[in-house]
């Protein structure tokens, strides 16, 4: 170590101490823990409660406004739910109605095709041309 001699090292070899420097030190200063104080001396990192009533004022209205905002949230929350359920419902009693009536459609076409297979077997011969006629036209154009 440098030829310096430490008379009083107790503790396990390895990097010495701050201590067991401060004997080989040409200055002789003492730690003072006050001496660095940080720029909030209210805030520390305890969990205990502040006894200042001005704080517990202001705790007691934050957690009061914040309680309000919750329930408020929820009411909300709850509105847009009911709101939701409401919309699905109609949307099922509208898919329903929907649905019955392509049935009503389906049916109605088959019953108007097979109406015109029946006629048109019935046809006499100049109706067909004629009905052919008008049928090229149509999909012609």
């Amino acid at each position: 170590m440098n030829g310096h001699h430490l008379p009083h090292l107790t503790h396990e070899p390895g990097p010495p101490r701050l201590d067991d420097l401060a004997a080989i030190s040409p200055l002789q200063t003492t730690y003072n823990p006050n001496a660095y104080q940080t720029p909030y001396p209210d805030s520390t990192a305890s969990s205990a409660p502040s006894e200042d009533p001005v704080v517990l004022d202001a705790d007691e209205d934050k957690r009061k406004r914040n309680q309000a905002a919750s329930a408020r949230f929820r009411q909300k929350k709850k509105q847009r739910e009911q709101q939701m359920l409401e919309q699905s419902r109609e949307m099922q009693d509208r898919t329903k109605r929907l649905e019955g009536e392509v049935e009503t459609l389906k049916r109605e076409n088959t019953f108007l095709k097979k109406l015109l297979v029946e006629k048109v077997d019935n046809m006499s011969d100049e109706d067909k041309v004629m009905l052919a006629k008008t049928t090229k036209a149509i999909n012609g154009k």
